[in-house]
């Protein structure tokens, strides 16, 4: 008998050891994620959060329309001459871009563009507009001294100066309460920024100029409030200052007495930490809906846009560019900018 279990012995140890085996192979193996069933219970990873740009064709791909100084060729002022004196395509699809040049004495209209597969460049005596057609960055250039025949001064300034800017040829209208957020974003480098005073024999110059963003905000619900404007700004550069400067006013502009202008200064935005310097690449983000309610609270407590609330606002367009106040000149590239979103589930 011993000798028969001797001789079974090695086949007992096998299959035990088999069956040990067999056991574990039914412990899970992704480090104890499985259930006692053996099942596997992985956590789903979370959807991906899909988001929007209010502003399309961030990369100007399909050319620009160039609106018009508002002056007639023998400078007076007209209305009219401020609408589309012209359109650059750059393929089969229309501009969704504008060049406004509002009460510049120069029209990029009576220039011809310089168009490659790379780059596109217009430009006039006092201003140009070059884009890198691959990465989509844009540069401003501006100078002033071209435009103004002297320094200028808050007396003799008028209510009309040169303007360059950029904007949407149209939007469609984002409401700000269907937004789970909602970010503003801005990449740029300031080229240049030089006083042309001494071309003038001045020493110094008493106005500034000023390279902003402004985003428009609009109650279009219908009812009491209807057609309420904010013009929310940010002031990203002025010359004569360190920052560019908070402002918040009464918008007198084409006579609507009820609109609000609420300007963040550079300080707020790009921080105090981070002046704006020529060659010195800058920018930074902002939750957008908290912008909009603190203009909004700050035109309340003025006694404006009342019926407005950042539940009925919407977004409705915007400009980028320069006000030229004196004889300054301003280079600026826009390397990226944007208003990005994301939509509440329903």
């Amino acid at each position: 008998m011993r000798k028969v279990f001797k001789r079974l012995l090695p086949f007992l140890l096998g299959a035990l050891l088999a069956f040990s085996f067999a056991g574990c192979g039914t412990e899970p193996s992704n480090g104890g994620t499985g259930d006692e069933n053996g099942g596997n219970n992985d956590v789903p990873s979370e959807p991906e959060v899909k988001t929007y740009e209010v502003f399309p064709d961030a990369k100007f791909s399909t050319g620009f329309d160039i609106l018009g100084t508002g002056y007639t060729d023998d400078g007076k002022i007209d209305a009219a001459e401020r609408d589309k004196q012209k359109t650059i395509k750059f393929g089969r699809q229309e501009p969704v871009w504008h060049i406004a040049q509002w009460y510049s004495r120069n029209k990029l209209e009576k220039s011809e563009p310089i168009i490659t597969e790379t780059s596109f460049e217009l430009s006039d005596n006092s201003k140009s507009v070059k884009l890198n057609r691959e990465t989509g960055e844009i540069t401003l250039d501006f100078d002033a001294s071209k435009d103004f025949s002297a320094p200028q001064h808050a007396s003799t300034l008028g209510s009309f100066w040169p303007h360059l800017l950029l904007s949407p040829t149209s939007v469609e209208t984002v409401k700000i309460a269907d937004c789970e957020s909602m970010e503003v974003r801005i990449d740029f480098t300031l080229n240049k920024s030089v006083s042309h005073a001494k071309d003038f024999g001045a020493s110094s110059l008493e106005m500034n100029s000023q390279f902003a963003w402004f985003v428009y905000v609009s109650n279009l619900n219908p009812g009491e409030g209807y057609g309420e404007f904010l013009w929310l700004g940010f002031n990203l550069y002025d010359p004569k200052r360190v920052y560019a400067p908070h402002n918040a006013m009464q918008d007198n502009a084409g006579g609507v007495a009820g609109n609000y202008i609420y300007t963040f200064g550079a300080d707020e935005t790009i921080g105090k930490d981070k002046i704006v310097k020529v060659g010195k690449r800058t920018g930074f983000t902002m939750d957008l809906k908290e912008a909009v309610k603190a203009a909004l609270d700050d035109a309340h407590k003025a006694g404006f846009m009342t019926h407005t609330t950042v539940d009925n606002a919407s977004i409705t367009g915007m400009n980028i560019g320069y006000e030229m106040f004196d004889v300054w000149e301003l280079s600026t590239t826009i390397h990226d900018m944007g208003v990005r979103y994301t939509k509440k589930q329903v």
